[in-house]
């Protein structure tokens, strides 16, 4: 009897294992997470969500809520459809501007012990949610996050603060985590923090902060946090996954990568990091991107960068030292503030520091610097933050939200860019 009664444990385990599940819970959902909507455009979006694997998916889309002429895409890596045992994405292609599309996710089990003995289960749907894409006839709003760092409790009152505040879409300006060293451990702080569903009907887009270069697993990070697809850019370009360039409504919305806060040089990278040649390509890029009609007509341009352009105090770290971590970034400043001045952008975002501040613009910088709080809920120090932005009345309004209590902050208004 105790055979067959450890037989018959073992065939429950082995059986819950395919779906990496306890024998308890086998009958528990395929989804390991929600779906995570990102970098959307004009014309795409992408989705990604954990499973409890191996499993095949794909997403149903259709302008009509009851997704009654859908089409399917399936998560593909061509000419096959992928099996993954933890996350599925899916890239959405052929999209109208500024239009509204319901989805729903599938997940189907998979059991592939070999090449003539493949079982594909039924699928597992998610519910019907809604994305509306980019473009210049778009909604005109924005919200920007940052310097969450993993830590669950800012990232409630900010998954909370996105839902009342209903953004177009979200920038997700670095820093997320500390560092990655697993795929578990990238899906559980960046597709599902603590339970937060926070991307199911807005799109984010991401802009790398340090923090989120460190870790045995960030080399693997695109698995998770898709980069752009690479027709979207010319071929010399390839290597920027992750800057975009995009119209929302009023605004352009430019993202920007400061990369690491040491040089290359530091010891503490073992000779393994190019940031320095990475910032100059994003320099080229950035000076033919301001030249783009959507860009160059756009009535205000927003720029993302995670590590601060700007300090006042003489005495900050610049980026440029072996000896210390940025407080700001000189060398990517020197490269980018003159494009900044001569294209009229009227703002810059920035994190890293954990208290917000607001530089106004000066003669010599003519753009106004921001700089998101991030991390913890103490109202005395490294207070998150959420800002929002909007156009009402012909102006750019941006209103920054202190966390610890959810309140207005401070609000900043700023005109159309004159003479572009």
């Amino acid at each position: 009897m105790k055979r067959i009664f450890s037989l018959l444990f073992a065939t429950a385990v082995l059986t819950s294992s395919l779906y990496g599940q306890d024998a308890a819970a086998e009958k528990t959902s395929l989804f390991r997470t929600p779906v995570f909507l990102q970098i959307p455009s004009e014309t795409s979006i992408g989705a990604v969500w954990g499973v409890h694997g191996p499993a095949a998916g794909f997403v149903e889309y259709s302008a009509k809520e009851d997704l009654s002429d859908a089409k399917r895409v399936y998560a593909c890596v061509p000419p096959l459809r992928s099996i993954q045992d933890k996350v599925l994405s899916v890239r959405i292609r052929g999209l109208k501007p500024n239009t509204k599309y319901y989805y729903r996710a599938a997940t189907m089990p998979v059991d592939y012990p070999n090449a003539y003995s493949v079982k594909v289960g039924e699928p597992e749907f998610s519910a019907v949610h809604s994305f509306t894409t980019m473009g210049a006839g778009a909604r005109s709003s924005f919200a920007v996050i940052n310097d969450t760092h993993s830590e669950l409790d800012a990232l409630q009152a900010v998954d909370k603060k996105l839902k009342e505040l209903q953004p177009a879409v979200v920038v997700w300006n670095g820093d997320t985590v500390h560092q990655l060293r697993s795929e578990d451990e990238a899906i559980d702080n960046l597709l599902f923090p603590d339970g937060c569903a926070m991307a199911e009907n807005y799109a984010f887009l991401f802009v790398p902060g340090n923090h989120d270069f460190r870790g045995s697993w960030v080399r693997n990070l695109d698995t998770v946090l898709l980069t752009r697809d690479s027709e979207e850019k010319d071929s010399k370009y390839w290597a920027l996954g992750r800057n975009f360039a995009l119209r929302q409504g009023d605004f352009a919305l430019i993202g920007m990568d400061t990369g690491e806060d040491k040089p290359d040089a530091h010891p503490a990278f073992k000779g393994l990091a190019e940031f320095e040649p990475y910032r100059e390509l994003q320099t080229q890029w950035l000076k033919e991107t301001l030249e783009r009609p959507e860009i160059k007509t756009a009535p205000f341009i927003v720029v993302f960068c995670h590590i601060p352009l700007f300090n006042k105090n003489p005495n900050a770290s610049r980026g440029d030292s072996i000896t210390a971590a940025a407080a700001w970034h000189k060398p990517c400043s020197d490269m980018w503030s003159p494009l900044f001045n001569q294209y009229g952008v009227q703002t810059v975002i920035t994190a890293h520091n954990h208290n917000f501040r607001y530089d106004p613009p000066t003669e010599d910088r003519p753009w106004a610097h921001f700089v998101g709080g991030g991390r913890t809920l103490n109202p005395k120090h490294d207070t998150a933050t959420v800002i929002n932005g909007t156009v009402e009345d012909g102006k750019m309004v941006l209103r920054v939200y202190k966390m610890h209590d959810g309140k207005l902050f401070q609000e900043f208004k700023f005109e159309p860019r004159k003479n572009f």
